[in-house]
């Protein structure tokens, strides 16, 4: 019996309006029927407990439809990111060994001339696959669960972005999601009459996580097949949606359009969740005022289900912090050195590599033993490769962005999130972004790289000078590039790789 099918499908009141997608409503019998009628079809078609089962879909309710009868017929889901190429779907398909591709009409051309069984949806006539529709037509409404494993088996693999080499395959457990809903839970504290809007892509762990805490908690979801601000501005209107959580790119669009429409036309709207990259003080401040509600702003990974900290509910939002751990995560930091460094009660922290250890934490990497080793210290600690900081109240503090990414000018180690947080105080910077590029003298020196907002304008020399006087002089960055767009993920997080490869041979000092 899948764990998530019987918390979500079978405890809950079966008469709830648990999904509405452009005006269809599904209540959660109508759901469960569904669901067990998909997994008698995928059953007959051969798909054995333990088989990969791909899933591609945009914000749509065969997304949640076909993940959940995946696992009814106790195989393992394989979410694919829609917006990488087509030569990494065929990647993910592959590494991950899956049997069967459940996918959507629109996303045909990624598999033209591949050999890549499918059964699609929407796909309307004179196309060769199996039609979704008719195996949930045709299907059994009584299908009984399929047993496979125990609440331990890896029974979700979720793919890294590939932002940096070939896709990496996550492994989830049923008993992950769990356990990570009841940890965001008392902090979230969703209920029954509210209405939440998901806009953040199914196939990431931070839309996933919400859409299933939202179901464990009864509360109606509206589901937006991808973010388009007039009609996430006129659903948040039409429905009186009470929750809406995004990414801070997202919000940043989206306020353009509130005042558009007049932020008054939102006065139903108490809860605003922040993930998937750093919110900026400022921007919390504007969404908070601008629509009178709290912000909460959370910190995790696909690899850790994917929530370690989150502000609460109960005590709104704290600008720049993440939060406290979930009461069911413990979090650690190390110094370079692999030392923990200590927590003292009513006491900042110093800086560290944050490590974190719990039941969402994941099983390893799909077929890569080495990098699972690597990816745990000796204790059994998570390794994210984010630095941060506990405050003296036990706040998390995202302070100094990945490891990795820390650039270090002339001996001095230097965090871009810092930089990044005084770029956003301009008033014509929408998005910004900082990395470290190749100096000769310095080994590293900083690039800003900025998007500005419609109709704003700004120049270098005038951002340079901004810098100057919020910063001290050795992090101003030596060069700024002012960007048509910056090169973004499909959540709205910024690829700083890209721009790394981009501006490779950029010399800051003389302007090459």
């Amino acid at each position: 019996m899948s764990l998530l099918v019987k918390r979500l499908l079978e405890q809950n009141d079966p008469g709830y309006p648990m999904l509405i997608e452009d005006g269809t409503q599904w209540t959660l019998s109508e759901l469960r029927e569904k669901v067990c009628r998909l997994a008698s079809v995928l059953q007959a078609k051969g798909i054995q407990p333990g088989d990969r089962v791909a899933l591609m879909f945009m914000n749509q309710k065969e997304f949640l439809v076909s993940f959940f009868a995946i696992l009814h017929a106790g195989a393992v889901v394989v979410p694919i990111n829609i917006t990488i190429p087509p030569e990494d779907i065929t990647y993910v398909f592959l590494n991950s060994g899956s049997k069967l591709m459940i996918t959507t009409a629109s996303f045909a051309y990624c598999f033209e001339g591949k050999p890549v069984p499918i059964l699609m949806a929407n796909q309307g006539e004179g196309t060769q696959y199996p039609s979704w529709e008719e195996a949930v037509a045709q299907g059994d409404p009584n299908f009984a669960a399929v047993q496979h494993g125990d609440e331990n088996t890896l029974r979700i693999l979720m793919y890294t972005s590939g932002t940096t080499g070939k896709p990496k395959g996550v492994m989830l457990s049923e008993q992950n999601l769990c356990s990570n809903m009841d940890g965001i839970a008392p902090l979230f504290k969703f209920h029954k009459q509210e209405r939440l809007l998901l806009a953040l892509p199914l196939f990431h762990a931070y839309g996933l996580i919400i859409a299933l805490y939202a179901m464990d908690a009864q509360a109606c979801t509206y589901l937006v097949p991808n973010f388009t601000p007039k009609k996430i501005m006129q659903t948040l209107i039409e429905h009186q949606i009470t929750i809406l959580p995004l990414v801070p790119t997202m919000f940043s669009v989206l306020l353009q359009s509130v005042q558009k429409f007049g932020a008054d036309k939102l006065a139903n709207l108490k809860l605003c969740v922040s993930g998937g990259a750093s919110l900026p003080e400022k921007l919390l401040k504007q969404i908070e005022s601008t629509l009178n509600l709290v912000v909460l702003e959370g910190y995790g990974l696909t690899e850790t289900s994917p929530v370690l900290s989150v502000n609460s509910r109960e005590r709104g939002s704290v600008p720049k912090s993440v939060g406290q751990q979930l009461p069911n995560v413990d979090i650690k930091l190390v110094d370079e050195d692999g030392k923990p460094i200590p927590k003292q009660p009513g006491q900042e922290t110093a800086t560290g590599e944050i490590l974190a250890k719990g039941p969402n934490v994941m099983l390893g990497y799909y077929n890569l033993p080495e990098e699972t080793a690597q990816a745990f210290d000796a204790d059994g600690y998570f390794r994210t490769g984010d630095l941060g900081h506990f405050d003296a109240a036990g706040n998390l503090y995202i302070s100094g962005g990945r490891k990795k990414d820390l650039i270090i000018k002339a001996g001095e180690n230097i965090a871009p999130v810092r930089i990044e947080d005084v770029l956003y105080q301009h008033p014509a910077i929408l998005h910004a972004a900082v990395i470290g590029i190749p100096d000769e003298k310095l080994g590293e020196d900083i690039l800003a790289c900025v998007e500005l907002k419609p109709e704003q304008s700004a120049t270098e020399s005038e951002l340079k000078k901004f810098c100057l006087e919020h910063l001290p002089s050795f992090m101003v960055p030596s060069a700024v590039r002012i960007c048509p767009e910056l090169p973004k993920n499909q959540t709205g997080k910024v690829l700083k790789n890209k721009l790394k490869e981009e501006f490779a041979n950029l010399h800051p000092t003389t302007g090459g």
